[in-house]
């Protein structure tokens, strides 16, 4: 029986092949941007702007989704939660592409994208309330991320997130990327946060694991996205401390990894049950 899969921690701006983002800077008169090689955060992310510089019209956006929609069949991703950070693109002119896109792809591969606004760390309060109008006003989105620089506090953004759980919409922070077990403590105790990406640093802190299982937070990890910046989480004992986790590709093109792959990877390397991941993903999705 084929395996129907969920993704519920992947960036759009990630899932851009090499090949697709540098016909669309030629389109738009700038350099490609340089091949997806990287060793850390800062040079992944100095990448990723570059990319983000790529897409600018609703045609380009409707083309990249359509992309990623096409390899979510080829892998029985039957649902995916795909980020998008507002921050990274002016306008808004770009949103109609994201819902024509998302209605699209149910015809064209019986796949079902939903939408996860991001917030960010240390951009100013207006452009994160303008991330936060984006996500209100915008067909599909089902909660608001959170991004950005992990040692500065997002207790500021925490009215923000009130106003979209208010109107209906869950949040899932990035914390415990890079940062410690405080960041992840600071998403869940203060933000209150509904599941966090990535949360690895939880695991130098058996308190905070406590919360995660006893408040049943689940994890978003990423094993491959964390090795190609020089991170190995020890995947086991989060799973063994009962925090509830699904593995996910992040930014597969850029990564160079499939979300059929990190489930491979998860189970043969790091001891994780599969059908335990694709069940949590159903579980915890946001729909």
């Amino acid at each position: 029986m084929t395996e129907r899969l969920a993704e519920l921690h992947v960036h759009l701006e990630g899932t851009i092949s090499h090949a697709t983002a540098s016909e669309l800077a030629a389109a738009h008169g700038l350099a490609p941007p340089p091949p997806y090689e990287y060793s850390d955060l800062s040079g992944f992310m100095a990448i990723y702007r570059d990319v983000c510089r790529c897409m600018t019209t609703a045609d380009d956006f409707e083309r990249v989704i359509v992309e990623h929609a096409r390899a979510m069949a080829t892998q029985h991703i039957a649902y995916a939660e795909l980020s998008i950070n507002p921050s990274l693109h002016p306008g808004e002119g770009w949103v109609d592409g994201m819902v024509r896109a998302r209605r699209r792809v149910v015809d064209e591969f019986g796949v079902e994208i939903a939408w996860l606004v991001e917030l960010v760390r240390g951009e100013s309060m207006e452009d994160n309330e303008r991330a936060l109008e984006i996500a209100l006003a915008t067909e599909g989105v089902v909660g608001l991320g959170l991004v950005g620089d992990e040692s500065i506090p997002s207790s500021p953004l925490l009215p923000l997130v009130q106003r979209a759980r208010a109107r209906g919409l869950r949040f899932m922070p990035h914390a415990g990327q890079v940062g410690d077990a405080s960041v992840v403590r600071e998403a869940v105790e203060v933000l209150k946060a509904d599941r966090i990406a990535h949360g690895v640093s939880a695991v130098d802190d058996a308190s905070l694991l406590n919360v995660l299982a006893t408040r049943d937070i689940c994890l978003c990890v990423c094993p491959s996205s964390n090795a190609r910046i020089g991170r190995q989480p020890d995947f086991r004992m989060l799973a063994a401390s009962g925090v509830a986790l699904t593995v996910n590709s992040d930014d597969p093109a850029m990564v160079g990894t499939t979300l059929t792959h990190e489930l491979d990877l998860a189970e043969a390397d790091h001891g994780l049950r599969r059908d335990d991941m694709i069940s949590a993903a159903w579980r915890y999705s946001f729909k």
